[in-house]
Formats: C-alpha cells, structure tokens, sequence
C-alpha cells in the first residue's frame, strides 16, 4: 500500500511541500453529552488522518480522497458549497473562512488519506479543517497561533449546513498530549488533561476492536438518533424552566408531559453517557479497573437498549467479551467510524480475545482488527522519514 507522498506524487506529478498528521479523535465516553452540556472523555489515537499539499501557480484547488478513491476540484473565486461537495466541503470552508479572515489564498492540490476520510461528517470535518489549515499555515506562512487555528476551524462550519466541527473535537485535536485524555465540562467548555493509567506497566490494557462493519452500517442511524436527540432536548428545555439539563432526573423525565415517550428514552440515555463520564473521570483518576469496567458495561448496555445504536455483530462480540474473566468492561465508542470497541483487558490475555475475532469472521465474513489503544498527541507536520507509513 502506498503511502500519501507517492500517492500524492503519483497523482499531481510533484512531492508535498508540506504533510500533516491528524491523530483520530477518540470519546470514551460522553459521546452525546452536548445535548445536554454535559461530560465527556476525550482523547486522540494515531489512526485519523494525513494531509498533504503542494502549492499551485493558479486559482484552482484539486483534491484527491485517496482512501475513499474520489476526487473534486474548484476555483478559489466564486466560493459556495454545493450538496454534491460533500466530503470536500470542509475544504472549501476553509478556504472561505481563510479569505474572510483576509489571508491569500493561493491554489493548492490536496490528498487526504487515513481512516477519518471515510469517517460520519462531524469527524471527517474535524480532521480535514485542522489538517488543511495547520498545511496553509505552515505553507503560506500566515503564522496564526494555535488558539486562533482553533476558532479559524470551529468558523468554519458557518459555510456549510451539515459538514460541521464540534468544538471539544478541535481542542482535542490541538490540544492533545501523548497518554493523556481530556476531561470536558460542556457547560462551561473547561477541560484538564490527565494521565491515561492504563498502559502495559500498570496491570490492564486497553484495546480498540474494529468490527470491520461497512462505513453506512449504523452511521445513519446515528445521524437520526442525533436529529431526534436535538428535537427532544429543546423540547425539554423549554419545559424544564431553567434546570440544568445533565442534573434532570428519571423522575422527572418520566413525569414531562411536554416530552413524547421516545425522547423520554433519548433524554435518558444522553443524561446518563453525560454522568458515565463524570463517574468515568473518578474511575480513571484512581485507577479501578473493576469501576471503570462496570461504568463500560453499563454504557454499552444503554446504547444497546436505550439507544439502539448497535448492530447484531456489535452485540455478539461484546456478548464474547462479557463472558472473559480477564475483560473488565467492554462498550462501543465514538472514533467517527461506527462499530468501534474498547476492551479493558488483563494484561496477557489480549490472545484470549483475538481467538473470539477469528471466530466472528467465520460467523459474519468480517475481518475485525484490533489494536492497543494508548493515547497519542495532538496534530503535527510529518518529518519526511515518517512519510511512507500511512
């Protein structure tokens, strides 16, 4: 498999000036807590995304999404998204959010390679704004601090009606530190970064298990879940005179005669992933695995149930991973691309589960993967030495 410059070269006839690499955005849990400005867990992994581009002596831009094997192209004059842009459209926001601002913008040709260019539509935009601007930056020399590349990015989102970034991703883009996660406070968007405690040395790992399920599985399903999230917490912040939505309780909800059944479930769920993350925070601070592997369980069980946000192979390995004694916990969670598992694992026992993954290819005919989650940094140029891998 080639790696970006050769398919960069390959494609434009020329080398990169500049190669960026986007770490994957990871929400351990709280990954729909901003209905109701809540908790979250946040860190980046090594997967995401990398950008390379190479200056051009017109107006045009060309752009090549090498893992989806699609192209587009536009003119810097004129600028306005278009529904067929699609995946392209955080390029050409940034390019108008970059013109606003009054920088020149010279025309470029793009490639975006990694497994965010395929990701659901607020990660993707996420990965590829950051990327193409902390590029520009460098390569057009626009000098922007950090601090302005993060509101230049979270701009950005005006020029399209759905290709939106969320703020706590930009942060954690930007913001990362090599095994670290972030702890968000959505209310007052305060965050604190924290050791993660569980590496090799300290008795449990972590590891992300990809189903291997294809892109649209459970994306659209969570592109509806979200549509019905907002619809049910505005109708519960009309109806709930001022209350802090992350504190309202069971109770509450169930006696809400503002609020249809089905948003009573929505609500719920959102309120309690925002209170798993608060919990989750304790658990990982002090280093219990066994709290922390309950807290997973329990998150998975409602995504399951209150959710329904999973699938039938979602559900068997998680089934799998329930009956281990050296699986502590074991949930679905939130990288952009659906059917993504964490695993708290006893160190020495990761075979035990990759014995049951051979197992569900046979069953299903997909090839799960699965690999150590550690947290990795935040978004960086690529010295040439480190091109060839993604």
């Amino acid at each position: 498999m080639k790696g970006i410059v050769d398919v960069h070269k390959a494609e434009y006839g020329v080398a990169p000036d500049v190669v960026v690499e986007v770490p994957q955005v990871t929400t351990l849990l709280g990954a729909f807590s901003d209905f109701c400005s809540g908790y979250a867990l946040m860190s980046t992994n090594t997967q995401g995304l990398r950008v390379a581009v190479s200056k051009r002596d017109d107006s045009q831009v060309r752009v090549l999404n090498s893992t989806k094997k699609e192209k587009k192209k536009f003119q810097l004059v004129g600028l306005r998204s278009r529904k067929e842009d699609r995946w392209c459209t955080p390029v050409k926001s940034v390019c108008q959010v970059l013109q606003a601002a009054e920088l020149d913008v010279p025309g470029f040709d793009l490639t975006i390679k990694g497994q965010s260019a395929v990701a659901d539509p607020p990660a993707i935009t996420a990965a590829i704004t950051s990327g193409l601007l902390f590029a520009l930056n460098k390569l057009c020399g626009y000098d922007i601090e950090i601090n302005r590349l993060v509101r230049l990015a979270y701009n950005s989102k005006r020029f399209s009606d759905v290709y939106k970034s969320r703020l706590r991703d930009l942060i954690t883009i930007f913001s990362s530190e090599p095994g670290k996660m972030i702890r968000f406070d959505l209310e007052t968007y305060e965050y604190t970064s924290f050791d993660y405690p569980f590496i090799p040395e300290r008795g449990y790992g972590s590891w992300f298990i990809d189903c291997a399920l294809p892109a649209y599985e459970l994306a659209e399903e969570v592109a509806i879940f979200r549509v019905e999230a907002d619809k049910a917490f505005s109708a519960l912040r009309e109806s709930s005179k001022g209350a802090k939505l992350r504190t309202v309780t069971r109770k509450e909800i169930i006696e809400n005669n503002a609020l249809q059944e089905d948003w009573k479930r929505i609500i719920s769920f959102v309120i309690e992933d925002s209170m798993a993350a608060d919990k989750g925070y304790e658990a990982l601070l002090a280093g219990d695995s066994a709290q922390l592997g309950k807290i997973l369980s329990i998150e998975q069980r409602n995504i399951s149930q209150q959710a329904g946000l999973t699938s039938p192979e979602v559900d068997w390995l998680v089934k799998r991973g329930s009956e281990m004694s050296s699986v502590c916990g074991v949930t679905e969670i939130s990288v952009g691309i659906t059917g993504t598992l964490v695993a708290l694992i006893e160190n020495g026992k990761e075979e035990e589960f990759k014995e049951k993954l051979e197992e569900y290819e046979r069953i299903f005919g997909f090839r799960p993967t699965m690999r150590e989650y550690i947290p990795s940094g935040s978004i960086r140029i690529i010295p040439e030495d480190e091109y060839p891998f993604i």
